[in-house]
């Protein structure tokens, strides 16, 4: 496909061009290219694709055009996560107008089940809450004719893969079958193997390998573990994004973040597991809608989130594999936009992130945390920005205040109102530089050969912090003596007779 290449020359039906007309799409990306024109003809699709490249709509339009007019489950769509489902259903309602039904844990089963009764043509939901549906005998795949799975290695890495297996047994023999996946290590390729008939493979990524974000910059820190906070802080406070993810380990450390980044005057909240779902969606929501600039998640509770034009990632320490660290970053730069992942790393981090970003084909571009002068000198930036912009509309109420006031005075009161609110920052003096290597050597110098402790000469061997020899007197068996003849050996508490 080339870069002229549009949805209208991919054979597409006129319904489905007129919603994408409507909506503001105007060319493919890569993926959607690459997968519609098979996808319409029937093929079985093995797509190796980044999270945000536009996916949803590679296997979506296939799947609108191919549906018919019966009332019963004609396409399967499965995703790792709840809101990863409720984002492609949402999507798909998008561009035609058909019953989806939605089966995801954390909502009530009735809703469920009604559209399971009315027949909808397409169900997408999470592994778990699918299978349910099937051993309670309200789901039949007995008509199915297309099989999405959307994220595979996701649901590999939370587990679901097993119930992957069960679901797609009980399918019919043949559907038309999508599996999308960022990578394709071992478990994913068999499965494939097993449940695709001749798949085509679109490898949009490396070869077997993470894919790396083009439209994302890398640009990590190396802060100690108890100063990561505190140079968020900063960072945020000098870059001023229009929202940003902040992703973290544990849930308590999720609360602690949120909690810092509000007393420094980053209005923040947390999102994590032990949430209602209610409490959930509406954070999400806010999210989404602008309402919230920054949101602090873990890796379970940020999977499948879509949120359009997020500018910025933040990892308070990176995930324990790079496929992790990919899916995390892959929240900004989504389709086409430009974005930036930060990570906040100690010095081990730092080097793993190094050997990542040499696997995964991205660069790093290390950055220092900014002290409270330069938070200062770009928010005075700033601030000369706003009133070069917006200041012909309060002229008149300007020249009635200096009429009354001395323009320092004026001044300097309109900047504490207006920074008030946020903090000065910390001053940690942390550059930017990258982790030392993990052993520096003199360049040409031969390296050290590894002998086990038994070749090693006996003076460079480790001594024990202990040995029995060591004590005064040194130590010596004590011989073993026949047994003793009755009556030589008296009882310990028999009374001495007087």
């Amino acid at each position: 496909m080339t870069a002229s290449t549009t949805f209208a020359g991919l054979g597409l039906a006129p319904s489905l061009l007129a919603s994408l007309a409507a909506r503001g799409y105007e060319a493919p990306l890569p993926v959607q290219a690459a997968a519609i024109p098979p996808g319409l003809e029937g093929r079985d699709l093995l797509v190796q694709s980044r999270t945000g490249s536009g996916k949803t709509l590679a296997f979506g339009l296939p799947l609108l055009q191919r549906l018919t007019e019966a009332a019963h489950p004609q396409a399967l769509v499965l995703a790792p996560t709840r809101e990863l489902a409720e984002q492609v259903a949402s999507e798909l309602r998008r561009f035609r107008a058909v019953d989806v039904a939605l089966l995801v844990g954390g909502l009530g089963y009735g809703p469920q089940l009604r559209a399971l009764e009315k027949g909808s043509p397409v169900v997408v939901g999470t592994p778990g809450r699918v299978k349910d549906h099937l051993e309670r005998g309200t789901l039949q795949l007995g008509q199915l004719a297309m099989v999405v799975l959307d994220e595979c290695d996701e649901m590999l890495n939370m587990g679901f893969l097993e119930d992957v297996e069960a679901i797609l047994a009980q399918a019919p023999k043949g559907p038309q079958t999508f599996l999308f996946s960022a990578t394709l290590p071992p478990p994913i390729a068999r499965l494939a193997e097993r449940f695709l008939k001749n798949p085509l493979r679109l490898d949009l990524g490396g070869e077997g390998q993470p894919t790396a974000h083009a439209d994302i910059a890398h640009t990590p820190v190396q802060a100690p573990d108890h100063l990561q906070v505190k140079a968020l802080v900063n960072l945020l406070l000098n870059d001023a994004p229009s929202a940003a993810l902040i992703f973290t380990k544990t849930k308590i450390h999720s609360e602690e973040v949120a909690e810092e980044l509000t007393a420094s005057g980053l209005p923040a909240a947390f999102l994590h597991g032990d949430l209602h779902q209610g409490t959930r969606a509406r954070i999400l929501e806010q999210f989404k809608r602008g309402q919230l600039r920054y949101l602090v998640a873990t890796d379970v509770a940020a999977r499948g989130l879509d949120i359009t034009g997020l500018p910025l990632v933040v990892h308070l320490g990176i995930p324990t594999q790079v496929e992790g660290y990919i899916h995390r970053s892959g929240r900004t730069g989504r389709a086409g936009a430009k974005g930036t992942s930060l990570a906040l790393v100690n010095t081990k981090e730092g080097r793993i992130l190094q050997a990542w970003s040499r696997r995964g084909a991205f660069s790093l571009s290390w950055r220092g945390v900014p002290g409270p002068d330069e938070i200062r000198a770009a928010r005075g930036t700033r601030l000369r920005s706003r009133i070069l912009e917006g200041g012909e509309a309060c002229l008149e109420q300007a020249r009635a205040l200096l009429a009354d006031l001395e323009p320092e005075h004026l001044v300097a009161g309109l900047l504490a109102l207006v920074q008030t609110s946020e903090s000065e920052g910390f001053d940690l003096r942390l550059p930017a530089e990258a982790p030392k290597p993990w052993r520096p050597r003199p360049e040409g110098a031969p390296e050290r050969p590894a002998r086990p402790w038994s070749k090693r000469p006996e003076g460079d061997r480790p001594k024990p912090p202990f040995r029995k020899d060591d004590r005064p007197g040194g130590w010596k068996e004590r011989p073993r003596s026949a047994k003793p003849a009755p009556g030589s050996v008296k009882p310990w508490n028999k009374k001495k007779k007087d």
